[in-house]
């Protein structure tokens, strides 16, 4: 390839700008965040499952089925299911451990998920995930809400959900 006098900069300034524009535009097009103040997962119990343990404790396990609704429509798990599963071992003293997992697939077919350490009332974390969700990150504060009908499961949230 040959340059005339002054060509070879401006073909390299005109590379490094095209460069740089795409790192902008590729590390930021996908980066988003919400903030939910009211969300509610409306669904049903899948059942429960219980044994006793050799040291007198117990090892519970549950689920359920939920719909995700938020005041956001944008928000990416608005109007999706989930599945949620919850473990706990609890001591004859009645102060358990708890482990929360819910997951589910958005509309793109990317895979969601969020996790506690505890049951029933609690702090919350996203992820992990697939596709935009692999890096996600956020977190907040759930509860469930007691309904007349034991076989609904109700939860009240709110929290921060930033794609990257």
């Amino acid at each position: 390839m040959e340059f005339t006098a002054g060509s070879q900069p401006k073909s390299i300034l005109v590379l490094a700008t095209a460069v740089g524009l795409a790192a902008v535009c590729s590390s930021s097009a996908f980066a988003q965040s919400w903030s939910i103040k009211s969300g509610r997962n409306v669904g049903t119990y899948t059942g429960t499952d219980s044994r006793k343990l050799p040291d007198g404790s117990s090892y519970v396990t549950g689920g359920s089925k939920q719909l995700v609704e938020t005041e956001d429509p944008t928000y990416p798990i608005t109007g999706q299911s989930m599945d949620c599963r919850w473990m706990c071992r609890i001591p004859p003293d009645g102060k358990g451990a708890y482990i929360t997992m819910c997951a589910g697939v958005d509309n793109d077919g990317d895979l969601f998920s969020f996790k506690a350490l505890a049951f029933g009332a609690g702090k919350y974390e996203v992820g992990p995930g697939t596709g935009k969700s692999a890096n996600a990150t956020g977190g907040g504060t759930f509860e469930i809400v007691q309904t007349d009908d034991a076989a609904i499961a109700y939860v009240r949230w709110k929290g921060t959900l930033d794609l990257k």
